[in-house]
């Protein structure tokens, strides 16, 4: 069962009309690529993490977030058309992976299914949440997954990822 929550990203719930998240992002690292619809496009999506993904929080969690691009690519690329966009928003503590492409959607809200049901557990079981929004430029399915980094609150109150 896909798990479903707000994007990280407030400015990307802005423009996708969800509601906008209530927490200040720790880091702003973030990243944006266009890929063509190919056979491709999936070891692009990984060689894009492997570029883009936050040097300081992702280098726990780039296998996984390597992986997640690669299977939510593919189901892209099999049942999508016209270009991909691949965004990493980095949040400290997680990293949201935004895979945006024309494809039929279900029903807005609903949770990420893949292709195939290998692809979504696995997805599933690496993501702490994930989901499906419509926006203008076709169908957005998203992934959170854990950096293994946690906040801290410093006693002046700022609050960190370390």
């Amino acid at each position: 069962m896909a798990r479903q929550s707000e994007p990280v990203d407030p400015a990307r719930a802005a423009r996708t009309g969800t509601p906008p998240a209530e927490h200040v992002r720790a880091c702003a690292a973030s990243a944006t690529r266009m890929l063509q619809r190919s056979l491709l496009a999936p070891g692009e999506a990984r060689a894009f993490v492997d570029e883009q993904l936050c040097p300081v929080h992702g280098p726990n969690a780039i296998a996984a977030v390597r992986l997640v691009a690669s299977e939510v690519v593919l189901h892209a690329v099999r049942c999508g058309d016209g270009p991909i966009v691949v965004a990493l928003d980095c949040d400290a503590t997680s990293v949201t992976l935004t895979v945006t492409c024309q494809m039929p959607a279900p029903c807005e809200g609903a949770g990420l299914r893949l292709g195939d049901p290998i692809s979504s557990k696995i997805v599933e079981s690496i993501c702490r949440a994930s989901g499906v929004v419509e926006t203008s430029d076709g169908q957005s399915m998203w992934c959170t997954l854990p950096t293994g980094h946690m906040r801290t609150q410093y006693p002046t109150g700022r609050v960190v990822g370390l």
